[in-house]
């Protein structure tokens, strides 16, 4: 048994005569008749030929099983209804029962079928009544098969109004079933064999039936076959439901199906909470990451104003610690610049208080700058290289000019040597007074 549908399921007509039975199976979308037999009953009880013919059809438990027949001092008729929903439907069967049955009935059991009808918003209800102690036969031939059904169906509410003419010979043969009617089959021979071909007709379209396949022997099965593949699913409607629950199977597919509805509505309902606990622990780890790239450059917009701001102080110290200098510092420069010849350039000076750094250039490679730099009695040549450019006449110059310590000495003795001259000067003027 499949565990969403059915692909599998037999249908075994019963009688005090002989039992027939078939097995269908679906393939490709499409059912297909795959064995059939038949067993004469004897003088067997009917349980051992039951159980013979399910060996011969190849029967197995994990199919459905329908049983179909007449059972003893049962009724059929047709009633026109509205559509009601089966449970309603039911109770309005329950309460035509009464004025319906011919005579009278103990302890009545029904199932019906719901066809269309001529009128519009009205149905034809096929009804099939029995006494309830007539379901105990069928028990006993399932009890001494050692055997469980799934239901039983009466053929008779399986045709509908638009079907060929049916004839059952050995449930009520001496009627025929035609156009929604129970007419009598005297004088009616034509007519049924030419229905013949017409149900063969019918069952090739619904069913892949074997080659050479006896429809009319096998109409009872075929039709309750047929009413068990349609919309009107066998098992699906209640208003079928007569077979005692102890002939029942314990069929589990029910209860599987509503595990696995279960098991995946449980993990649909936890990948959604997973899916929800993770997005809000995303958004809150996004949140988290913006805020420390946030931080991050905040940290480096003030490490870099700290650096700038440590920067500033430190210019600032030193523009605070420099000191006043020499007044006539443009004067040495005037006086420096004024002994260079005119084919000499200086590309780069450095002054600082040890010294003046210079860079010059000449065309002149014999100059002589000790020479020429002697009247400059404020500085002195500390540190002096001349070397020739290669491939030129050019002549690169270093030069280190150093404050000359020794001038400002003497400087510093004809200041006090004055002083002194100053001083005795005006003491001989007090004294001369």
């Amino acid at each position: 048994m499949a565990l969403f549908g059915k692909n599998k399921f037999a249908v075994v007509f019963c009688s005090p005569e002989i039992f027939r039975g078939a097995v269908f199976a679906k393939r490709n979308s499409k059912w297909h008749l795959i064995r059939f037999g038949e067993v004469t009953s004897g003088s067997e009880f009917p349980g051992d030929c039951f159980k013979a013919l399910l060996k011969e059809i190849g029967y197995s438990s994990d199919a459905e099983l329908f049983l179909t027949g007449d059972l003893t001092d049962s009724c059929c008729f047709t009633w026109e209804s509205v559509p009601l929903p089966p449970r309603e439907q039911q109770n309005a069967v329950e309460m035509e029962l009464g004025s319906a049955l011919p005579g009278n009935m103990d302890d009545p059991v029904f199932q019906f079928t719901e066809s269309p009808a001529a009128e519009e918003d009205a149905v034809n209800v096929n009804v099939y009544a029995f006494p309830a102690n007539s379901m105990n036969q069928v028990a006993a031939m399932l009890n001494r098969a050692n055997c469980k059904a799934d239901e039983f169906v009466s053929p008779l509410i399986c045709l509908e109004p638009d079907d060929a003419p049916a004839h059952f010979d050995l449930i009520n043969g001496d009627y025929f079933f035609h156009k929604g009617v129970w007419k009598k089959c005297v004088g009616r021979e034509k007519l049924l064999e030419n229905a013949e071909a017409e149900w063969h007709k019918t069952m090739t379209s619904a069913f892949v039936l074997p080659e050479k396949f006896d429809v009319s022997k096998y109409l009872s099965v075929l039709l309750v076959a047929r009413l068990e593949c349609s919309e009107k699913s066998i098992k699906e409607r209640i208003a079928l439901k007569v077979l005692p629950d102890q002939s029942r199977p314990l069929r589990y597919r029910t209860q599987i199906q509503l595990a696995v509805i279960l098991l995946v509505l449980l993990i649909g309902n936890l990948l959604w909470a997973g899916y929800i606990n993770f997005g809000g622990e995303y958004r809150e780890a996004r949140e988290i990451s913006a805020q420390i790239d946030d931080c991050r450059r905040k940290i480096t917009s003030i490490n870099s104003r700290l650096k700038r701001n440590q920067k500033a102080s430190r210019d600032m110290a030193r523009v605070v610690e420099i000191s006043a200098g020499e007044s006539d510092v443009l004067g040495k420069l005037a006086a420096f610049s004024g002994l260079l010849p005119e084919n000499v350039l200086v590309s780069s000076m450095r002054w600082s208080d040890s010294g003046v750094d210079l860079q010059l250039q000449s065309e002149n490679a014999n100059i002589n700058l000790p020479e020429l730099l002697k009247p400059l009695n404020f500085w002195k040549i500390g540190n002096l290289q001349q070397r020739q450019m290669w491939g030129s006449d050019v002549t690169s110059i270093n030069l280190r000019l150093v404050p000359n310590t020794e001038d400002d000495k003497d400087k510093d003795k004809k200041k006090g040597s004055t002083g002194m001259r100053r001083r005795q000067y005006n003491s001989g003027r007090r004294s001369g007074r």
